[in-house]
């Protein structure tokens, strides 16, 4: 491969690998999704010298794990606060809303206020319960952010292990 061309390629995936890191924590940017293809990218425009398939396939496992991980950790979350799964998918369409109007805090009020909506009235006006409901949102998406951040985190540290230091 051309090294200008190479080099280009490394850049975008470093580009990448940043942006992946931040779509850890935002909803609309799938993060680790991208810190992978990045990955794969990268080691592609080096000729797969530093990076090879088995580490890309421990990363790609890795984001497959944390990827059904954060759907689980955010419907259990919501799930042990008692929500139904009609709202679970308000409190889904809120967030990207909410997300679209004011970012990363207009998704998490999006989905605490969807829930919070339909669970009342599907309660019939009872607030407590309706509340537990979307704090049980909260937490779970929460738990999960940290989660997905977390191993975002760890496929950069694999990414920059590989590339520069085995």
């Amino acid at each position: 491969m051309n090294p200008d061309l190479s080099a280009a390629l490394q850049f975008i995936a470093y580009i990448g690998l940043g942006l992946g890191l931040l779509g850890t924590i935002l909803p609309l940017i799938p993060g680790t999704i991208l810190i992978w293809l990045s990955a794969l990218l990268w080691a592609w425009a080096d000729g797969f010298e530093q990076i090879g398939w088995p580490t890309l396939l421990v990363m790609g496992l890795l984001v497959i794990a944390v990827e059904l991980a954060d759907v689980a950790l955010a419907s259990l979350g919501a799930r042990q606060g008692g929500a139904s799964w009609r709202g679970l998918i308000i409190a889904g369409v809120a967030a990207l809303i909410g997300f679209l109007v004011f970012n990363l805090i207009g998704a998490l009020i999006g989905a605490a206020a969807g829930m919070l909506a339909w669970e009342t009235y599907h309660r019939q006006g009872d607030w407590r319960a309706a509340w537990r409901a979307s704090r049980g949102v909260l937490i779970g998406y929460l738990l999960a952010m940290v989660t997905k951040f977390s191993v975002g985190v760890i496929l950069v540290v694999i990414f920059i292990w590989q590339a520069f230091y085995a």
